[in-house]
């Protein structure tokens, strides 16, 4: 499967202004990047009043550095953005990509940020291993997000006795690839060129798809090698590609941290067999 990779042509589906120093390093290691961005990430516009503040949470928790950046945009909005961070509100990031937004806002001190480790995953599960310990005595909780997202955290910090607002900061739009870019990777793909893809959201996964299809690459797909953040962005993409799972799966996948010198790293690698 990873016959042809020393030449790849890589292929970057992050949100817009997310990829070209990724795409630059690529490309001065000999790789051909193609930035395909299959997801805009659009604040949403809020009534000033209807922005929840800081000072009325006891936590709160951001999904992902777009959330982090669209929330902080909203209070701006509102003229609600505080002069000094509340000292009684604690942040939670998802990892460490999250915590390096909620850092670069200049507003949060680090003592009030909790994350989980680098050495267990950047997802939920390992934030709440984290976050039980310190969930006692508080009672409002904000959670911000996308306009859909999972439901698991919440219902542990509920079940916990919180109460829980899940407040939609931004919304995801699926962008069609323009025709030239199509044509690239089609032509890759009747070069017999090695195509390696980046797929860093499970809504990532689903716009990738519906885009392959829409410009009749879908049956390519199943050949191509994906550098994915998750194994749950895995098993979404083995699912929409309609793969079998279990080992005697053709779907050839690498899992790696969600930072740009993991994939980095994971895409390089690839490369070098």
């Amino acid at each position: 499967m990873t016959a042809g990779l020393a030449d790849a042509l890589v292929v970057l589906t992050r949100p817009q202004g997310r990829n070209e120093p990724l795409a630059q390093r690529l490309a001065d290691r000999g790789l051909e990047p193609l930035v395909m961005p299959v997801l805009d990430i659009v604040p949403v516009a809020e009534p000033g009043g209807l922005v929840p503040r800081p000072g009325d949470q006891d936590l709160i928790v951001f999904v992902s550095g777009n959330a982090v950046s669209s929330y902080f945009q909203q209070l701006a909005q509102a003229d609600s953005l505080p002069g000094a961070w509340p000292a009684h509100t604690l942040v939670a990031a998802v990892g460490a990509a999250t915590a390096k937004a909620v850092a670069q806002t200049g507003l949060v001190p680090a003592g009030q940020v909790v994350l989980p480790a680098q050495s267990e995953e950047q997802d939920s599960e390992a934030l709440w291993k984290v976050l039980q310990p310190r969930v006692a005595g508080l009672r409002n909780a904000l959670i911000v997000r996308g306009q859909a997202g999972r439901e698991w955290l919440g219902q542990r910090l509920e079940q916990a006795g919180l109460r829980v607002v899940r407040h939609a900061a931004y919304e995801r739009r699926m962008l069609d690839w323009p025709p030239h870019q199509a044509r690239r990777l089609r032509e890759a793909v009747a070069a017999g060129k090695g195509v390696v893809c980046l797929l860093t959201s499970a809504h990532g996964v689903q716009a990738f798809v519906d885009n392959a299809a829409r410009h009749g690459l879908l049956a390519s797909c199943a050949g191509f090698h994906y550098v994915v953040i998750h194994p749950r962005i895995a098993g979404r993409l083995q699912s929409s590609l309609d793969v079998p799972g279990g080992t005697d799966s053709s779907l050839a996948v690498t899992i790696c941290a969600p930072r740009d010198d993991a994939i980095f790293q994971a895409v390089t690698s690839l490369a070098s067999l």
